[in-house]
């Protein structure tokens, strides 16, 4: 059997349908091109998020120590590792060739005309050994042995010097309020977006790092811990010795508390989507997978319109294939023609994809904070590859069907040939699974888009407008002079109260936490979060006085910085409940202990919840302490009113710089802070969004192409119908009933699925809206109205048609 007379029927075919049925071969190309664009845009994304890391070189061979805590008899794990580990670990292994401890931290940069706040890295002098970031400028061997240099990524030293050639340049910084000139020995090459660790500069650890508590003492986490062992297999001999290294390393009175039992050796390509599951990052492995989904059916969507399509059209094909057959083709001839029609229509709609796919990366990545390009070397072949395998998948069961018919019996038939009922339920089936895939998204784009609304704007205990934060004011120098730079806020006009604290909504900043007891009661110990306030804490936050009093300087015993003896401390009802009263007035007078230095502390007040953490995770019950001089990693807080927060902002740095001109000035808002809650599932339920809009328009476009091929060939039902005595409205009743049957079962299996998959991720957040029935009502309602809408000219058109042009037309 030749190919060249194969290949011009195929193509004189295609060509002829083309011309003759251009509506159907336009909708057929839209709908594919929109499929293709879809798959390939959502699976260069699922290929961004799971190739984090793999660029760089020996990534599978690089492990991060997480830190094991057991809190109530759960196993918790955490990034962050004490830095006093970093020689043990060095010393019990010699399986690890290479380590660094990675501390990040915010300095200022000091220039001739200005002062700038960077994020910087301190690490050891292995870390180019453990972690090898390319350098575009400078020797990875020798670029951090000096205890005076500085790596630059090439954006900053753009940024400093606008250039990349600096080595040897001096550059002033301020870090902790201590001032260094470093000398400019490396400039980082530009690294792809999907790094976990991407550095603004990289400074080595200096002698006064080493002498702090973070890098002296086993109960506080300075940072990561990064090593590279001989071989990956060396892992698991290490991760069953970890137990014994806590053993024999952490002292008794940390383990007690029930920190470093345990420690877990997490290999470099596998940090995106865990620090995602431990909250460090909004990383989501089924979200990933979800869009990859979602891709792949919405092309599915596309090739169920060609499949449709084709096979409603080829009943008009039907006399063509017998005269064809008549002349000497053979079943194979025309299959292989009818699958070559498929292919060449896929083949028309790759370049439109391909255009679509250049207007999408950018608004894809906006939304989703990505930093995808497009590898046109990788997009070119899976087009072509997904071209030809759907044509064959769009074509083989058309092509196997029309090819099937008998000659005989097609040209002896007065009426045209039809696909009987196994073809009609088949099409149908088609239809159903297409219109629940759409259904189904929108309604999970719904319900995650009023999460995040929730989630936004939720009650959190506190008022969070007009208030913005200065992080970490100890920089600033001695209490003295932080409450000094606090007094100078309150003269600014509009700002009504200023206070000091650790903890700032959204996890940002100091916290802390510890076993409390009361004192007639010490086997109840639970877990609280506490934190030293500042004067007019409670006041800055708004939080309600449920029972006592507040801290007041005129009570002495209030300061814990001044006398001896029992101090006072102020609850929340959540602590109250957890200390086990069952009132906050039963709580007040009571004495409670603190785990870890046993001090007794005298409840003289309770106060309403507040949460600052994320909605996903329950809030610990909160404890203040009080005391009048800020205390280290202590942070400012100004509310404001009746003026822009530009110009308070404006007045804040101002003070800010006259006092502390060398270092850079940063105010958050609380309402910027809170947004990384719910940020994330905004953007998700966006693309969702997005995702449905493709699959409900191709949806659609199908429908209406049915729609119009069906009508046609109803025309003489409909005039018998009319002639008989149908009215319009019957007629149109039941052309609409016909088209609206399917999508009323695709609802059905849509939002059926649609509950189980959303149900199970609402289990994620710890407040969370109910799975309202409303949400699918309202989808699945929309949904048969605008396909009603889709196909109503139509129909209407043929109901309203007088029998006599009817009957003619047939």
């Amino acid at each position: 059997m030749k190919l060249t007379p194969h290949v011009h029927t195929v193509f004189a075919a295609f060509f002829r349908q083309m011309r003759c049925h251009r509506l159907y071969t336009a909708i057929n190309v839209m709908g594919l091109a929109l499929g293709l664009a879809a798959c390939l845009t959502f699976g260069l994304i699922a290929r961004y998020e799971f190739t984090f890391d793999q660029w760089l070189h020996g990534a599978r061979g690089i492990y991060r120590l997480d830190a094991v805590n057991v809190q109530d008899g759960r196993a918790s794990e955490i990034a962050d590792a004490p830095f006093r580990v970093y020689d043990a670990l060095k010393a019990a292994f010699p399986e690890i060739t290479h380590a660094t401890r990675i501390r990040p931290d915010n300095i200022s940069i000091i220039t001739a005309d200005d002062v700038r706040s960077s994020n910087a890295l301190y690490v050891d002098p292995d870390f180019f050994e453990t972690l090898p970031y390319p350098l575009v400028r400078g020797d990875a061997a020798s670029a951090l042995s000096a205890p005076n240099s500085i790596v630059l990524s090439e954006e900053r030293a753009r940024t400093y010097f606008h250039t990349i050639n600096v080595i040897g340049q001096k550059l002033t910084v301020d870090h902790d309020g201590r001032k260094a000139e470093l000398i400019v020995t490396g400039v980082l090459s530009h690294v792809p977006g999907n790094v976990t660790l991407q550095p603004d500069m990289l400074i080595p650890i200096d002698s006064a790092m080493l002498a702090s508590p973070a890098f002296l003492q086993w109960g506080i986490e300075g940072g990561y811990v990064f090593c590279r062992l001989h071989a990956p297999s060396d892992a698991k001999r290490l991760q069953g010795a970890m137990v014994r290294f806590s053993l024999d390393h952490v002292p008794p009175q940390v383990r007690d508390a029930g920190e470093l039992r345990d420690w877990r050796l997490r290999p470099l390509p596998s940090l995106h989507f865990l620090d995602g599951t431990l909250g460090i990052s909004s990383a989501s492995r089924n979200s990933v997978i979800m869009l990859g989904l979602i891709g792949l059916l919405a092309l599915l969507s596309a090739i169920i319109n060609t499949i449709n399509l084709s096979t409603a059209r080829g009943l008009l094909r039907a006399r063509e294939v017998a005269m064809r057959k008549t002349l000497g083709a053979t079943r194979g001839d025309l299959i292989i023609q009818f699958m070559g029609e498929a292919i060449l229509l896929a083949a028309c709609a790759a370049i439109p994809a391909l255009a679509l796919i250049e207007i999408a990366i950018p608004t894809i990545n906006a939304l989703g904070g990505w930093d995808v390009v497009i590898p046109y070397d990788l997009l070119i072949p899976a087009l072509l590859v997904l071209v030809i395998l759907v044509g064959m998948v769009a074509g083989t069961y058309p092509a196997f069907w029309l090819s099937a018919y008998q000659p005989a019996r097609v040209l002896a038939a007065s009426r045209m040939a039809t696909m009987g009922r196994l073809g009609a339920v088949v099409r149908l089936g088609l239809v159903v699974i297409q219109f629940g895939f759409a259904i189904g998204l929108s309604v999970s784009s719904v319900v995650i888009l009023r999460q995040s609304v929730f989630v936004r704007d939720m009650d959190r205990g506190f008022d969070r407008n007009g208030l913005l934060f200065i992080p970490f004011i100890d920089n600033i120098g001695t209490p003295t002079a932080q409450l000094a730079l606090m007094d100078a806020f309150r003269n600014v006009p509009g700002v009504t109260t200023v206070s000091s604290f650790y903890t700032m909504p959204g996890d940002f900043g100091f916290s802390a936490a510890d076993y409390f007891s009361p004192l007639n009661a010490p086997d109840q110990r639970p877990r609280l979060e506490w934190q030293d306030v500042g004067r007019d804490y409670f006041r800055l936050f708004g939080l309600h006085l449920i029972a006592g009093r507040l801290f007041d300087d005129a009570h002495g015993e209030d300061d814990q910085q001044k006398g001896k003896g029992i101090h006072s401390v102020v609850i929340d009802a959540s602590s109250a409940r957890a200390l086990g009263y069952t009132t906050p007035q039963a709580a007040l007078g009571q004495t409670i202990r603190k785990h870890t230095d046993r001090a007794p502390w005298h409840v003289i007040g309770v106060v309403n919840d507040v949460r600052l953490n994320s909605a996903r995770s329950a809030p610990l019950p909160s404890i203040y302490f009080y005391s009048s001089m800020p205390y280290r990693f202590s942070s400012a807080g100004v509310r404001f009113e009746n003026r822009p927060e530009r110009d308070v902002e404006a007045n804040l740095r101002t003070i800010w710089q006259s006092r502390a001109p060398d270092l850079a000035f940063s105010a958050l808002l609380a309402s910027d802070l809170l947004s990384h809650d719910y940020r994330g599932d905004e953007r998700r339920g966006e693309l969702l969004a997005i995702g449905a809009g493709v699959a409900i328009f191709i949806a659609l476009m199908g429908m209406y192409a049915l729609a119009s091929f069906t009508v046609a060939r109803r025309m003489l039902e409909v005039g018998i119908r009319k002639t008989l005595g149908a009215t319009t409205a019957r007629v149109l009743g039941l052309l609409l009933g016909q088209f609206l049957k399917p999508v009323l079962g695709a609802g059905l299996i849509g939002c059926t699925l649609a509950w189980v998959v959303m149900r199970n991720w609402l289990s994620g957040f710890d407040a969370r809206i109910p799975l309202s029935p409303l949400y699918f009502a309202a989808v699945f309602a929309a949904a048969l109205l605008v396909a009603a809408l889709t196909v109503l000219f139509q129909t209407l058109n043929v109901a309203r048609a007088e029998p006599a042009r009817a009957l003619r037309a047939e």
